[in-house]
């Protein structure tokens, strides 16, 4: 049920849907209590693999095979082969050995190294490549050398003398540092086709690089698991959602800083199977949530996905054509593997459930088991072109994190704890196609460049790694002889030359001439590498294929445009592209427009100017004002810019055009990251306010702003004070932090935004009567310097810090309450026998006050029994299910609060400011335009 409610980030939470989770409320259907008491839940003994392969169905012409199990590996999460066949397998020994999670930290973990000697497609023998790992989570074989992922580090193994182990460990960089619930971090390690290697549960990729590891962000995608289509296109899931899919690269949208921070990107993290529901055939009890509502069917078994993880498209030929580019998706929570027959129109992906006959329930998965163990945690394609299918084989699949009372109990009742290291892996082959289990060399040139044209997805993609490793001259003549390949062939050998660096001009011309689009895609890809170098032709080659008969040719295109060097790129033909009312295009453009955003604006409001107002200009326009006015707020100081933007919307005379650059900034102002602009000065546009500039006020304060952010106008008495502390900062502060607040680079870290400036009156006098000491983090940045004491009260008495303290809670955007000199004495006081600095452990673990505390508690939605709980922890403020998992939220200028991840979650607190210091009421839930109000019930 909670993946149904709550999903995308690491701890678990997010709304997926209120309006649909407030529908699904009104399903009268069996209460979980009579469907559990009157299911007859069968045994769940250890099985050996033979028994257990007996429990495993998969559709009529299909069998499934027995590559591998205990002894030779054990707890299996991951796998992948080298060019000989061998198969390199991740076991997470430390996960979950007991219900309370015991041992992740000790260093069981291992990669094994598994080989069919005999060639009859079982694996015979097992050796251990490395050990003493701590939670391992990934692998991949390169040319290079052995990916190997371990929360923590990134390390690549090599074996230069063939001792079949890992003889010399280097470490990359970082990786899965985020969380500590392993199914909750970084893994992957995908090889894309485009030379970058990707990872669910991220928001980077990385490139092997001579000089080190290359690190790009990217969107944040799905949760276990990755997969690729024959165009690059991945595909990935969350636990309660079966396939997701980058309909264009989502590392285009992170070029533009406003295309980068927002929530939705078009073609990117595109839900396939909303709505998509189980079909297994055994009674699921044993899900975390079955006493929710709706988590089970009438008959016992599970309604909807709650543990999805790995996915594998189907890019080999051993399934034959009809299966090329499906999905195969484990649900390990259910036992069963999923198929979804995936269709492409333009530039839509489409994804249709394909379910199979069962002579009991009707239809079922593609694979089902009996065996509540069988935990199929991920799915590969292999070089024979068949399905493998990782299974852990264990009772408890579920993290001690997030372990239900209830689950916890049906676990110890069953008898599921985990009784010795066990896992298998199966094969799922056609029956009436043939099969190979050894893969075709690919030693010589010869043997590579043929291999691209391989049927098989994995061999393709093995040769063009190692071509591109090996950077022979010999390899480019050809590569670029393209129609001596297949269509695919093709694409490969453009990837080919692109990472190599070498694809010239005929071949990309050649390139945009082939009668497959996909093909003509990919030249339009690969040749961005080297749009840096000025060649004419390629830019008028670039222009046409905007005018291509294919849409995803178009759309590419202009994706390409936007890689250009900037006093390059045609502004005026991008700017044309945008304004069709394509989604798809106008974000392709918008992403394009880094660095000329302004040039941009000025362009279209010259135009709009001369022409009438259409709906999707105004639109436009307003997307554009977005980007311009996000790059100008990331400039170091942004007033002076932010001026002559507002500047220009007050010398507007259509006020269908000021209405449009003004929402622009204001949905600017919604995504992650932003912060309210001080300006030098009061601006005319701002200082009456209006109807028409009201939605943008708050985000705009000045020296001597009465109502920043719409805080409480100050008293006589504290505009005194303020004034007093301006001078004050001056004299005392800035030689430190800077005129600005924004801090002096080795000397002092910047008062900007820190909460430790804004959110208590008891950490702030502290820190500036005792002093400071590192560690402190101030956006992002570790600081271990130490800030000498003020305690001094024939320097600053009482009233000289009330004041300076108030300077800083309402200046550099502030719009924080003020600090009273009798607040500064009960904490003299209080503190007179204290000889240290603070610390922010010290500070931590007060229990003063926090500009927080009256957001906290229980808040409750109408008609429906469910309570969210706002929490506290630290700096930070957190949303979640009463006594539930959480999620953080950061705090937006106007005051609302948004989730940290991809979904843009709103939670709009109803507070009054006069009265800042009493608990407020209630506050709505906004979730994509749908507002739920929530009232407090604490």
């Amino acid at each position: 049920m909670l993946g149904r409610i709550f999903k995308y980030t690491g701890i678990g939470i997010l709304i997926l849907g209120i309006g649909g989770y407030l529908a699904f409320l009104y399903w009268m259907g069996p209460s979980p209590e009579e469907i559990l008491a009157r299911i007859e839940i069968p045994p769940a003994p250890i099985l050996s693999p033979e028994e257990e392969q007996a429990t495993l169905f998969a559709p009529p012409g299909f069998r499934v095979e027995l590559v591998a199990s205990e002894p030779l590996l054990a707890e299996p999460v991951a796998i992948d082969w080298d060019d000989e066949g061998r198969l390199y397998v991740v076991e997470m020994r430390g996960y979950m050995r007991d219900l309370d999670g015991t041992g992740e930290d000790e260093p069981s973990g291992r990669i094994v190294v598994l080989e069919d000697t005999d060639r009859d497609g079982r694996m015979d023998t097992s050796r251990v490549y490395l050990d003493e790992l701590i939670m391992p989570r990934a692998v991949r074989v390169l040319p290079e050398g052995v990916l190997i992922a371990t929360p923590g580090d990134l390390w690549l193994c090599r074996d230069p003398e063939n001792t079949g182990t890992c003889a010399i460990r280097e470490r990359l960089g970082d990786y899965a540092m985020v969380g500590n619930n392993p199914e909750h971090q970084e893994n992957g390690l995908l090889a894309g086709i485009d030379g970058w290697i990707y990872n669910a549960k991220s928001r980077r990729r990385l490139r092997l690089d001579p000089n080190g590891l290359i690190v790009e962000h990217t969107p944040d995608r799905g949760q276990w698991g990755l997969a690729q289509d024959d165009q690059g296109r991945l595909y990935y899931n969350h636990n309660s959602g079966f396939l997701y899919a980058d309909a264009i690269p989502g590392s285009y949208a992170m070029r533009q800083a406003a295309t980068a921070a927002a929530w939705s990107k078009p073609g990117v993290n595109l839900p396939l199977t909303d709505g998509e529901e189980v079909h297994g055939i055994r009674v699921a009890p044993g899900l975390n949530r079955a006493y929710l509502r709706g988590t089970l069917r009438p008959d016992g078994r599970q309604r909807g996905p709650t543990g999805v993880s790995g996915v594998a498209i189907q890019r080999g030929d051993q399934f034959g054509p009809e299966f090329q580019g499906d999905a195969f998706v484990p649900e390990s929570a259910g036992n069963l593997v999923t198929h979804f027959e995936i269709h492409t129109d333009g530039n839509e992906i489409k994804a249709t459930h394909k379910l199979y006959p069962d002579d009991t329930f009707g239809q079922r998965e593609f694979l089902v088991s009996t065996d509540e163990r069988f935990r199929p945690v991920d799915a590969e394609i292999g070089p024979d072109g068949a399905l493998y299918v990782v299974d852990m084989y264990r009772g408890i699949v579920q993290h001690e994190e997030m372990v239900s009372d209830y689950l916890h109990q049906y676990i110890e009742d069953q008898g599921l704890e985990n009784s010795g290291s066990k896992g298998r892996l199966w094969r799922i082959v056609r029956e009436d196609r043939p099969i190979h289990y050894t893969p075709p060399p690919l030693k010589t040139l010869s043997e590579l460049l043929a291999a691209l044209d391989h049927p098989n997805g994995w061999v393709r993609d093995r040769a063009q790694r190692q071509l591109v490793y090996r950077s022979d001259p010999e390899t480019l003549a050809p590569l670029r002889v393209l129609e001596n390949f297949s269509p695919i062939g093709r694409a490969h050998a453009l990837w080919t030359l692109s990472l190599l660096g070498q694809l010239d001009t005929p071949t990309f011309r050649a390139g945009l001439r082939d009668d497959q689009a996909e093909v003509r895609v990919t030249a339009l890809r690969a040749l961005e590498p080297m749009l840096g170098e000025d060649d004419p032709e390629r830019l008028e080659l670039l222009l046409r294929a905007a005018q291509d008969p294919n849409p995803r040719v178009r759309l590419q295109a202009v994706l390409t445009m936007g890689s250009l060097p900037r006093d390059a790129r045609p502004l005026d033909r991008m700017l044309a592209l945008g304004q069709g009312g394509d989604p798809l295009l106008t974000h392709a453009v918008l992403s394009g427009l880094d660095g000329v955003e302004s040039e941009a604006l000025e362009t279209l409001l010259e135009e709009n100017e001369e022409r009438d107002a259409r709906e999707d200009r105004a639109q436009f326009l307003e997307a554009v004002t977005t980007a311009a006015f996000t790059a100008i707020r990331a400039k170091p100081s942004p007033a002076t810019a932010t001026a002559n933007l507002l500047d220009r919307i007050h010398d507007l005379t259509q006020p269908a055009t000021r209405a449009s650059l003004i929402s622009g900034i204001a949905a600017a102002q919604r995504l992650p990251g932003a912060g309210r602009v001080a300006l030098a000065a009061p601006h005319p546009l701002l200082q009456q306010e209006s109807d028409e500039t009201r939605p943008i006020r708050s985000h705009f304060t000045w020296p001597g702003d009465p109502r920043p952010g719409g805080a409480r106008p100050l008293s006589p008495e504290e505009v005194e004070r303020f004034a007093r502390g301006a001078q004050l900062y001056q004299d005392v502060c800035s030689s430190c932090h800077g005129p600005s607040g924004r801090g002096i680079l080795g000397q002092a870290p910047a008062l900007v935004g820190t909460p430790w400036v804004r959110d208590s009156d008891d950490w702030l006098v502290r820190i500036v009567l005792g002093g400071l000491t590192g560690p402190i983090q101030i956006d992002g940045e570790t600081w271990n310097l130490n800030m000498p004491s003020h305690d001094d009260p024939a320097v600053l008495d009482d009233t000289d810090i009330a004041a300076t303290l108030t300077f800083l809670r309402r200046s550099f955007g502030h719009a924080d309450e003020p600090i009273s000199p009798e607040t500064v004495s009960r904490i003299r006081e209080a503190t007179r026998t204290r000889a240290s600095p603070w610390t922010v452990t010290d500070l931590l673990a007060l229990q003063g006050d926090h500009r927080y505390d009256r957001y906290l508690g229980n808040f409750g939605i109408p008609l429906v029994s469910m309570q969210l709980q706002v929490g506290r922890s630290g700096t930070q403020l957190s949303l979640g299910l009463a006594n539930g998992p959480t999620t953080e939220l950061q705090e937006m200028p106007d005051g609302s609060f948004q989730t940290l991840d991809a979904l843009g979650l709103a939670l709009e607190f109803v507070t009054d400011p006069e009265r800042t210091d009493q608990p407020i009421d209630g506050a709505v839930l906004n979730y994509q335009g749908t507002r739920v109000p929530l009232s407090r019930q604490d």
